[in-house]
């Protein structure tokens, strides 16, 4: 087996997504998980609506839509529950209409076992890779230009193992809260270590529900952290019936109802004051307390860490698993540019530099729910601690203050607060900023008319140029930015312009002889491009967002200096 470019440590869904955008762009990986077994279990199941998008980007959104659920409805019973008693909705997700700029405005559920088996299929089908188990990193040591890895193959339920040395030009790790390359590389992992925290626990897992003991249909809850607490969530596996339970409170003795499975059924009926649910198996049970902390940085030279080994938080806001994914694409377009000699590597410094003000950001809002929800001053805080807010959707993250961005529309002031969670969703369009979906998009010079969208255009393998322009208008501009992107001949393969007329244009079919053969030409037919990038229709000169492999708008400018000038950000010129 030759040797790979890079060598990911941990087959979660960070591992496993940074794969597959590695993948994606042609880089060689090797992922390897130091279980025996693949998980089993729920842990986290909440997909946020910009996670969603990130499966759309790397092809996967088809997968995904045939094994998803949407949110359950949550129902608080009193504990106990008396025989007439009935629950009460709690409005924890609203259900937001999708919109032409944001075509999936609410998230869905998938129990992580599916998604990693859905991760995991498709790194098989499509490109042969398959996680190895019972393979553990021991230790590292970085070089200029490689790293050498140390990694020890054991037989299971043996005494057996292979030691292997490994060349690799990165090393990633996404092996989890007590992460080996995190503590290796000496990065300080702070957080909160108050007793208040410490004292706060819960046993969380998995218990099989036997058939007619409760629907798949709702999620329901008991009581409150105050006494007693319990939390009945399906699954929703086909063919199974299971349920992921959570007990807590303060008169919970949590030890005592994880020594065993009768303990944890004694104690959902007590709680629940129903003598007529009846559980097969636990299939995973422990104790959890929060761990609130971060790394102060995500990386150092050739080896980086992401997801859990980066910052572990409440689960409260459905946040984790979600930052992990954009960890993990926000590293893996960078890293295959740099593998490929494309990019310099001081392009990766940006990793950390993006990614920790906006995780940070997120740990101080998570944490912020998880005091609502578990140490509530009242029933009312209570309650309201489990309302999720919009900007949990995750469509105001940002980087606009990323050194890798060029915005020649809007300019900052040196004490101006910029939100690295929110200022993304503030009604502007700005670089640094997700790029918004526009559909009914005709594309021109097709024998046939056939439409698209903008989310189906971008790549995680592109920085995409949308150049907003009508050629009639912008002629030698135009002119001009199609000499410049021809003059950089070395980016030809991760460089894909694509020109948007607006609506109305006097060009049709026309219009794609005046641009070079590979140029994306689209008709704004219903106009809601130009509506969601803020470009109006009679401007004076071309418009160009470039959109960045992972989705979010690098540069916003006007003109092939412009363009260069972004582009020097990121490309070795």
């Amino acid at each position: 087996m030759s040797n790979p470019s890079v060598l990911i440590v941990g087959a979660g869904p960070t591992g496993l997504f940074h794969a597959l955008t590695l993948l994606r762009n042609g880089v060689s990986v090797r992922i390897i998980e130091k279980q025996d077994a693949f998980q089993v279990g729920t842990r986290g199941c909440g997909i946020q609506p910009r996670t969603i998008e990130m499966y759309k980007l790397l092809g996967l959104l088809p997968d995904l839509l045939e094994v998803k659920t949407d949110p359950f409805p949550v129902v608080k019973f009193p504990s106990p529950q008396g025989s007439n008693e009935e629950g009460q909705v709690i409005p924890m997700v609203e259900k937001v209409a999708n919109t032409p700029s944001r075509p999936i405005n609410t998230g869905y559920m998938l129990m992580q076992e599916r998604q990693e088996h859905l991760l995991r299929t498709r790194l098989d089908r499509d490109y042969g890779l398959t996680v190895e188990l019972s393979t553990e990193l021991r230790s590292f040591e970085e070089h200029d230009d490689h790293v050498i890895a140390h990694i020890i193959k054991r037989i299971p339920n043996t005494d057996q193992a292979t030691e292997e040395t490994l060349r690799v030009d990165f090393l990633v790790g996404a092996d989890g809260g007590r992460s080996t390359i995190r503590k290796q590389l000496g990065l300080a992992f702070a957080g909160d270590d108050s007793e208040s925290l410490k004292e706060i626990g819960m046993i969380v897992g998995d218990i099989e529900t036997l058939e007619g003991t409760l629907d798949q249909k709702i999620w329901r809850m008991w009581g409150d952290t105050t006494s007693n607490m319990l939390s009945l969530r399906p699954c929703a596996i086909p063919g199974r019936s299971h349920h992921n339970f959570f007990i807590g409170g303060v008169d919970v003795d949590l030890e005592k109802v994880v020594s065993s499975r009768d303990e944890v059924v004694a104690t959902i009926r007590a709680i629940t004051g129903r003598d007529d649910l009846k559980f097969g198996k636990v299939l995973n049970m422990g104790i959890w307390r929060p761990n609130i902390r971060m790394a102060s940085s995500f990386g150092k030279g050739r080896v980086f860490i992401a997801g859990d080994a980066a910052h572990v938080h409440s689960p409260t806001g459905g946040q984790g698993m979600n930052s992990g994914v954009q960890d993990a694409i926000n590293l893996g377009w960078k890293l295959a540019l740099v593998s490929k000699k494309l990019s310099p590597l001081s392009l990766l410094d940006s990793y950390t530099a993006e990614r920790v003000p906006v995780i940070a950001t997120m740990l101080s809002k998570t944490t912020e729910l998880f005091h609502r929800t578990f140490q509530p001053a009242s029933p009312q805080q209570m309650a309201e601690g489990w309302r999720r807010g919009y900007e949990l959707r995750m469509f105001g993250v940002n980087y606009r203050r990323s050194g890798i961005t060029l915005d020649e529309k809007y300019s900052y002031t040196e004490d101006e607060t910029v939100d690295p969670y929110r200022s993304g969703d503030d009604a502007t369009v700005r670089a640094g900023d997700r790029a918004p979906d526009a559909p009914h998009l005709a594309r021109v010079g097709q024998t046939q008319t056939t439409h698209t969208t903008l989310l189906d255009i971008f790549d995680p393998a592109y920085h995409t140029l949308l150049v907003f322009a009508e050629p009639n208008q912008h002629k030698e501009a135009i002119e001009n930015i199609f000499a410049g992107v021809r003059g950089l001949s070395k980016l030809k393969d991760v460089l894909k312009t694509v020109v948007v007329l607006p609506q109305g244009s006097p060009l049709t079919n026309d219009a794609s002889s005046l641009f070079p053969a590979d140029t994306v030409v689209l008709l704004d037919t219903e106009g809601y491009a130009y509506k969601h990038y803020d470009v109006a229709t009679d401007s004076q000169r071309p418009t160009v967002f470039i959109v960045r492999p992972d989705g979010f708008i690098g540069g916003l400018v006007y003109g092939v200096e412009g363009i260069k000038k972004y582009l020097g950000l990121i490309f070795d010129l």
